[in-house]
């Protein structure tokens, strides 16, 4: 059963890192792609690379997560975190909403550290809730300032600005992704405490396979559903998503990509006047960061007192 169990674990994380690849499909590429930039499979192709090398340069920082709410997890408890959050990333498939990796897989670890009574690193569970509360605040209101910022003093030279904005857009989609690979799929690759190498491997190889069946749902209703992307909006909300996830990946804190660049566009959106935006998906965007923590702490919490500990 055991055996079992860990082989099962690995064949999840590896469709859960396909899931989440197409989810975030939208965050990491979904700007270059709004904006007209470029085409999807050159999107889908710089995502891939940032992704692996996210996964394989700084993957290992967010072993944390696990390390320290489950200190001792058992196959039973791997299986339980891995199928909770691929259940809820089903749902995010389903409704074509870009979920939290970040959020639900941690709300699934701390949901199972609950159940067993091991849930006791609570200043790290402090930092954790600060960046979730803080960062699409932040986010939000540097995407309005900084679109408003480049209205009024950027580079009048049409030419020159776009150059600049289409160099500056493929370096923020790549970087977008490299963080992704390092955090969400960072997260996933550290459950299986047991077997992490083999898990980072199926964990990577799920990822490109996911990026190029999944996530076009996302990616249409991020790019296309809020607003039409211009330049400047596209850049800014890259390069603060990017930027404020590099940041919470050195604290070993795990923290969506989606959730952020997300921000960004609607702070960039709100500059470009509110009444261009789609508010209802603005909406189900941002309920979906308070709902896929809140499901996984409860799928996390029930699938470890159904299946036990051995």
């Amino acid at each position: 059963m055991i055996l079992s169990l860990d082989a099962l674990s690995l064949v999840i994380a590896g469709l859960l890192g396909a899931v989440v690849s197409g989810n975030n499909l939208s965050a990491c590429c979904g700007t270059i792609i709004g904006s007209r930039m470029v085409n999807r499979r050159s999107g889908i192709l710089i995502a891939v690379a940032g992704y692996l090398l996210g996964l394989l340069i700084e993957g290992p920082k967010l072993f944390r997560v696990r390390q320290a709410f489950l200190p001792s997890e058992t196959s039973t408890e791997i299986f339980s975190i891995l199928l909770a959050t691929l259940l809820i990333f089903i749902g995010g498939e389903l409704t074509r909403i870009p979920l939290s990796l970040s959020k639900s897989l941690t709300g699934t670890i701390l949901g199972v550290s609950f159940a067993i009574g091991t849930l006791q690193q609570t200043d790290y569970l402090i930092l954790i809730l600060i960046f979730w509360v803080s960062a699409p605040i932040v986010a939000t209101a540097l995407g309005l300032f900084f679109v408003r910022l480049d209205d009024r003093y950027s580079v009048r030279n049409l030419w020159v600005k776009l150059s600049l904005l289409k160099i500056g857009l493929v370096i923020m989609a790549f970087l977008s992704a490299y963080v992704t690979g390092s955090n969400a799929l960072g997260l996933i690759a550290g459950v299986p405490s047991n077997q992490p190498q083999i898990a980072t491997v199926a964990v990577g190889i799920g990822s490109v396979l996911g990026v190029f069946v999944l996530g076009r749902g996302a990616l249409r209703r991020l790019t296309e559903g809020i607003y039409s992307l211009r330049y400047p909006n596209a850049f800014y909300s890259q390069l603060l998503g990017a930027g404020t996830v590099e940041l919470a990946n050195q604290l070993g804190v795990p923290l969506s990509t989606t959730e952020t660049v997300s921000s960004g566009i609607i702070g960039s959106g709100l500059a470009s006047k509110m009444r261009v935006m789609n508010s209802r998906n603005v909406f189900l965007i941002i309920a979906s960061w308070v709902i896929s923590p809140a499901l996984g702490l409860l799928l996390g919490y029930g699938l470890t007192l159904v299946l036990g500990r051995p």
